[in-house]
């Protein structure tokens, strides 16, 4: 157990460090090897250029070609090549004849002896410089041959430098290579802590099998999310997508993204960085709300963008559903109040002994109800349609203001195929924003009036209230997502949502104004339903 945890392999810093090190041990010890080589090349080179250089002095010295044609060449030669050897720093000159007889030598016993390296090539008119073992040992030797003033060849000169003191001054060089090597390996070391210690902080100290499972960790949190989730670089290359996201982009979510609408979302959120963007997109017929954040690390600058596209239609339901639960929330609230009034009313006239009075108002509200509750189911075909008109009847009393239906109106031709959940969407927001305005501005004097019929192919009702009545900038401004005049945070959506559900039932809406002031909303939904096959068409009312 012991010795299996003392083998344990080392972690990311321990490999990173032992990596660095053996690449920078393995580099210098190339590059001094390498450079010793070079070094040991050049030497031997220039020490047997030198040994020739110092060969052609002495072959064309006079007095050594002069003593030549002396009687004893050898007694004039040998103090010459000797003062000549010792000045140059030679380790011998030997001075031969043709037939190889030396005339000089450093060991004067060799003098008269032929020589023991062959001096064909020198006879040929020609110099050579080659290493070879001699008398002395191994040396650098060159020869070059002895011309007489006639141009005749009357020798040989040969000069050498011993291997044993170049091989010195080589060792010499080497070892400063290796100093300068060892150096490096002095700063190297320290180096591959830093920059394996750098790494680590980089990668917050992961280990590589705890980056492979953060990474399919992630992967499979992503695949995992139901929104349509991807990650953009600010270049628009896609770095991850779910399937959601291929499912729904197709062939822009390959390599990078082409979607034009998906790409000015993120050139606006390139110029707007700290904001985080939320847009309707047109993509494939269908629209969706798209979320833009930005990748942004502390202190760096941002590195992409992760956007999250959900279906309009599912905010919508939610959206509807919330619409709904508040609808109901605040009829009952208004039924509350409104029968607690009634009951407290009541209440009082039977404290009072008004017993006549008590048996009248009862009469009166429950035929005032069930006026309005007749008067509804006789005209309105759908139950769903008669309960929100009723609550938005005692919503209006709270609001002490008057809700009234034309007596002609009717909605008894209502087609099965209509989805009333959009109907109640649309006419609950417009309803309920009829009452706020005539009541913002005339208080206990505000007045909605809604006719509706269902003469020809269409469903139309009129709403009509007498508040401030509107603008076309302020139609144009209430109409768009998130605009509204209430400081809640619940505002903002009701008029797009509605406007959403009139499109999803092929309708249209229209705004005008009342003679005697006030504004008139008329909606008009077609009893078939329309399928929209042109994408220019679905733009249009989308």
């Amino acid at each position: 157990m012991f010795l299996s945890s003392q083998l344990k392999r080392p972690g990311l810093f321990g490999q990173m460090v032992l990596l660095m090190l053996a690449v920078i041990v393995s580099c210098i010890l190339l590059i001094t090897v390498f450079f010793a080589s070079i070094i040991d090349q050049l030497i031997e080179k220039t020490t047997g250029q030198q040994a020739l250089t110092v060969a052609e002095l002495v072959a064309e010295n006079a007095s050594i070609i002069d003593a030549f044609s002396t009687e004893d060449p050898a007694q004039s030669i040998q103090p010459l090549a000797e003062k000549l050897r010792v000045r140059t720093g030679a380790d011998y000159i030997v001075i031969a004849n043709k037939e190889g007889i030396r005339y000089s030598h450093p060991h004067p016993d060799q003098i008269g002896r032929v020589t023991e390296t062959s001096n064909e090539i020198p006879l040929t008119g020609e110099s050579i410089v080659f290493i070879d073992n001699g008398i002395l040992g191994e040396a650098v030797k060159a020869k070059t041959p002895i011309y007489d003033e006639k141009g005749a060849i009357i020798g040989i000169s040969s000069v050498g430098f011993l291997t044993s003191e170049v091989e010195d001054v080589i060792f010499l060089y080497q070892l400063r290579v290796a100093g300068f090597g060892g150096l490096a390996l002095l700063i190297g070391i320290p180096g591959a802590f830093f920059i394996a210690r750098r790494v680590k902080t980089l990668i917050f100290n992961l280990e590589p099998e705890e980056i492979s499972h953060a990474f399919s960790e992630k992967q499979a949190i992503l695949e995992s999310i139901v929104d349509a989730t991807l990650a953009i670089s600010p270049a628009l290359d896609i770095l991850s997508a779910n399937k959601k996201a291929r499912d729904i982009l197709g062939e822009h979510a390959i390599g990078t993204l082409t979607e034009p609408h998906l790409q000015a979302l993120i050139q606006t959120a390139l110029q707007n960085p700290n904001s985080l963007i939320q847009d309707r997109v047109l993509m494939n017929n269908l629209i969706y709300i798209v979320d833009i954040s930005p990748i942004q690390a502390k202190e760096t600058a941002i590195s992409g963008f992760v956007l999250t596209i959900r279906p309009f239609s599912e905010v919508e339901d939610l959206a509807n559903e919330l619409i709904e639960i508040q609808q109901h929330a605040n009829h009952i609230r208004a039924q509350t109040h409104e029968y607690l009034n009634k009951l407290n009313t009541l209440n009082g006239l039977l404290l009072l002994e008004r017993y006549d009075d008590a048996k009248a108002f009862m009469k009166m509200e429950v035929q005032e109800l069930q006026q309005t509750v007749t008067f509804l189911m006789t005209t309105v075909k759908d139950p769903l349609i008669v309960a929100v008109l009723l609550g938005k009847v005692n919503r209006a009393k709270e609001m002490k203001a008057s809700l009234t239906f034309d007596a002609n109106s009717q909605w008894l031709d209502f087609p099965d195929t209509i989805q009333s959940e959009h109907i109640v969407t649309v006419i609950g927001n417009l309803i309920d924003n009829a009452l706020e305005a005539s009541s913002a501005l005339n208080g206990t004097k505000a007045a909605v009036h809604l006719s509706f019929t269902d003469f020809g192919n269409e469903l139309i009702m009129d709403i009509e209230d007498n508040g401030k009545g509107m603008t076309a900038e302020e139609e144009a401004y209430f109409f768009t997502e998130g605009a509204t005049t209430k400081n809640h945070a619940q505002h903002g959506l009701g008029l797009a949502i509605m406007q959403h559900a009139l499109h999803q039932l092929g309708g249209e809406w229209y705004r005008s104004d009342r003679l005697q002031g006030g504004t008139c909303m008329t909606i008009a939904i077609p009893k078939t339903s329309i399928d929209y096959t042109n994408t220019k068409e679905r733009k249009n009312h989308d």
